[in-house]
């Protein structure tokens, strides 16, 4: 991969209900620091350099709240803008925002992760020079123990090891096409990356923050009214 000059196609993954966060409005249309989650997570990535082009995959549901906003980053951006209608699991929206995206290279964001640093475009970048994906992550601060469905341990993990997988995440388009297209519905991969390890591609974690939070439950929503206390990661 050339550094900078290879470019990116940014699938923002925006299809979840976030019926865990609670409330009747989707998660990433809530307000934070005067602007929705997801206006925010599009500035961050349309600002990067490595971004030609931004694909929200969204639900139908929520193409009433979406539209405004896709309209206003348009009206901003010279940058190719487009909303694609996401499908059943996170899986296949991706997939289908896969399906739209037009330069070799893609990277992978949840919306509902405003925190993220742009700077961590080029460290995924770097990382696509020697791999075909890569991920930002955090070591993990805990033990991490494996157990059985009766919440027996099995195993205890290497903490040196051990990392807590976060998003964006980087890609080469072709290899990730390819692991959408081969990995069994069955698998329960939780994550992109996920897939191409199951194909036997190496991918590469990138160090991340402890700020880069994703809101997934009700008392996240304190991140909300927090004045945008944990924007620290926005260089």
């Amino acid at each position: 991969m050339k550094s900078r000059t290879a470019k990116f196609s940014a699938i923002l993954a925006a299809g979840g209900s976030g019926t865990r966060f609670g409330g009747e409005i989707n998660k990433v249309y809530l307000p934070l620091n005067e602007q929705m989650v997801i206006g925010i997570c599009m500035d961050k990535l349309l600002s990067s350099p490595l971004v030609a082009e931004l694909i929200c995959v969204y639900r139908k549901e929520d193409e009433e709240l979406l539209l405004p906003v896709l309209e206003e980053k348009k009206a901003k951006s010279s940058k190719r803008i487009l909303a694609v209608p996401g499908g059943e699991t996170r899986r296949a929206s991706v997939y289908e925002g896969l399906k739209q995206a037009q330069e070799d290279y893609v990277l992978v964001h949840d919306a509902a992760r405003p925190f993220f640093a742009v700077k961590w475009i080029d460290d995924l970048a770097e990382a696509l020079k020697s791999v075909s994906g890569a991920s930002v992550a955090l070591p993990s601060p805990d033990t991490v123990k494996i157990t059985n469905e009766q919440g027996l341990v099995l195993e205890t993990t290497d903490r040196s090891r051990t990392w807590l997988v976060q998003t964006p995440q980087a890609f080469r388009r072709s290899v990730l096409l390819k692991a959408h297209q081969r990995v069994p519905s069955s698998v329960p991969v939780t994550d992109d990356c996920g897939m191409l390890e199951y194909c036997g591609f190496d991918v590469r974690l990138v160090p991340g923050s402890s700020a880069n939070q994703k809101l997934t439950a009700p008392e996240d929503r304190a991140l909300l009214c927090g004045n945008g206390q944990k924007m620290e990661t926005d260089q």
